[in-house]
């Protein structure tokens, strides 16, 4: 035993390095393979109990699917059993009579060839019998055929019925004083015609009249039912009032009287426009004429102090003479047609009359409105509509650089015009110009906007090209076409390309940036201190404003032909206190 100890012991002791290193290896692999072992036992057991409780929820699914459809499917053969039942009864009970009748009669038959040699009493015992016994024992048959027929023969008379009640031509009856003058197909034709027949009476005040009609429901045929203008005349022809069958019109709106002349009446009107749209066929074909309130003719029944002579309406639709013209509103006008027949807005005729409460859309009390303040009854009114065309012009814009040399000049992007589109109303009233009112106006083409590139590289700022005490005015030039002469040019011209530019002779300040379209054209004006000036005229582009200070050199705008010029050039001058001086010598020309 000691032996054993000493043993361990000594290996204890004396340990060996390499075998320490492969027990801890073992160890380690051991550990490795146990938490491998686990965690493979663990990963089954967790994959297993997913596909088991997957198995099980579908297996509850499938079951409660199951459940689902066989009670379904009960309850289908339930309600299929009971609807095939009822079918079944109610088609025994519609044809077992038939089917009966047909047995009976060929029993009858079959009975009269059995008895057909017996005894009268024989036989009609037997026939009695047949048919107590018949009627005993399938009387139920006819009782349950009629409890089937008679409810559809009910819903089919009640439906009959009620199509044939509803499809009636049903009105509403007018009784004035006991006597049915006819039928509207709603009250508020009746209301319409009362205000008709108060607009056929000249005067004002006629609230006194209101007959006490009757309306009740009651059949009618379609062509009983009248409209509003019958329905008019037929009231006023049942008033007991005194009527007559005239024409009566109306101007704006308002009644003015009637005529038993109506032919000549619509021809007087007819008249007094014709000229005027006989001249429009040559204002174009966008012209309308009317007049400027609308003339009404109407014919019907009118009461009798409503009638006038046609001379009376003749000379009051030609007179000329300008007056207020008045309309004699009613309760219950309607506002904007007022100002409608009239040919004015509502808020117009709220201005004409602002004495009169006009907020609402109608009016509620009888009142005179002012329509127009100065004019003739039958004026006529003309509008044509003008389309003119004109362009629009575009910009010019100058890129300045100095990586172009001196003189280079290139336009980049060409400019081009637009084009706008206007449409004019312009309104005649009894053939003279009253109006005109621009209606719309359209950009139909947008200008484009023109690049140029102008060099000023390798440039000294505006030196002295020839010796003067000004700077040479452009950078580059083809010749001086006409220098100062007494009495007739003020100015130095030099000739140059379109577009050169042009140069400050010296600094100061711009006090006048400007285009005409005569004299100078477009021009500037810098002012250089000491009472001396510089000016540069026939520009086709500026390019500094007034107050603006320039530099010696600057660039101030490019060479043009603008204004009183024959061709591009600069018009230079200069000026000594307001006076213009030669100047060559300033140039040193």
């Amino acid at each position: 035993m000691n032996l054993m100890f000493r043993s361990a012991g000594a290996v204890f002791k004396s340990p060996n390095k390499n075998g320490r290193h492969r027990r801890q290896r073992v160890v380690a692999g051991q550990m490795a393979g146990f938490v491998k072992e686990y965690l493979g036992n663990l990963l089954y057991y967790i994959g297993s109990s997913i596909v088991r409780s997957r198995r099980n929820v579908f297996r509850r699914i499938k079951h409660a699917l199951i459940w689902i459809f066989v009670r379904v499917w009960r309850v289908i053969k339930i309600v299929f059993r009971f609807i095939a039942g009822w079918i079944s009864d109610v088609w025994a009970d519609l044809t077992n009579p038939f089917i009966k009748g047909f047995r009976s009669v060929k029993g009858y038959r079959d009975m009269m060839s059995e008895i057909k040699d017996a005894p009268g009493r024989v036989k009609m015992g037997r026939v009695r019998a047949f048919f107590k016994y018949g009627f005993m024992w399938n009387g139920h048959l006819i009782e349950r055929f009629l409890s089937r027929v008679l409810p559809v023969l009910c819903l089919a008379v009640c439906f009959f019925v009620v199509k044939t009640v509803a499809t009636l031509p049903y009105a509403i009856k007018v009784n004035i004083g006991g006597q049915d003058i006819g039928f509207i197909d709603r009250e508020s034709v009746y209301d319409d015609a009362i205000a008709t027949i108060k607009k056929r009476i000249i005067k004002v005040d006629d609230s006194e009249w209101n007959p006490s009609a009757t309306l009740t429901v009651s059949v009618a045929n379609n062509g009983e039912i009248a409209t509003q203008d019958v329905m008019a005349n037929k009231i006023l022809m049942s008033s007991g009032v005194d009527v007559a069958e005239a024409t009566g019109i109306y101007i704006g709106g308002q009644f003015y009287g009637a005529t038993t002349a109506g032919h000549l009446l619509s021809a007087t009107v007819d008249n007094i426009i014709e000229p005027y749209r006989k001249a429009a066929e040559n204002m174009g074909s966008d012209v309308t004429v009317r007049f400027t309130r609308t003339i009404d003719l109407v014919s019907g029944i009118f009461p009798s102090s409503s009638v006038v002579s046609f001379e009376e309406l003749r000379d009051m639709l030609l007179s000329t003479e300008e007056a207020p013209i008045y309309y004699n509103g009613r309760e219950g006008d309607n506002i904007a047609d007022i100002a409608k027949d009239n040919g004015i807005t509502v808020s117009r005729l709220k201005e004409l009359n602002p004495q009169v409460n006009l907020s609402d859309t109608v009016l509620h009390d009888q009142v005179r409105l002012l329509v127009s303040e100065k004019d003739s009854l039958a004026s006529v009114k003309t509008v044509r509509v003008e389309r003119t065309y004109s362009t629009i012009g575009y910009n010019v814009h100058t890129n300045v650089s100095s990586d172009y040399a001196l003189g280079y000049y290139s336009i980049t992007q060409y400019g081009h015009v637009g084009e706008r589109t206007t449409v004019t109303e312009i309104e005649y009233k009894n053939g003279q110009v009253v109006r005109s009112t621009v209606i719309e106006e359209t950009v139909t083409e947008e200008p484009q906007d023109e690049y140029i590139t102008i060099g000023i590289g390798g440039s000294s700022g505006g030196g002295n090209v020839y010796g003067g005490s000004l700077a040479w005015p452009v950078v580059t030039f083809q010749f001086v076409s006409r220098g100062w002469i007494s009495g007739v040019h003020s100015g130095f011209d030099i000739a140059c390309e379109e577009g050169t530019p042009i140069l400050a002779a010296e600094s100061g300040v711009v006090v006048l940036s400007m285009d005409t379209s005569t004299g100078y054209g477009r021009y500037v004006i810098i002012d250089h201190g000491n009472g001396m000036q510089t000016l540069y005229g026939h520009m086709n582009t500026r390019l500094c404003s007034v107050g603006e200070y320039v530099a010696r050199g600057q660039i101030i705008g490019l060479v043009g032909s603008t204004g009183n010029s024959t061709g591009p050039h600069l018009h230079f001058e200069v000026r000594i206190n307001g006076e213009r001086v030669p100047a060559e010598p300033y140039l040193g020309w």
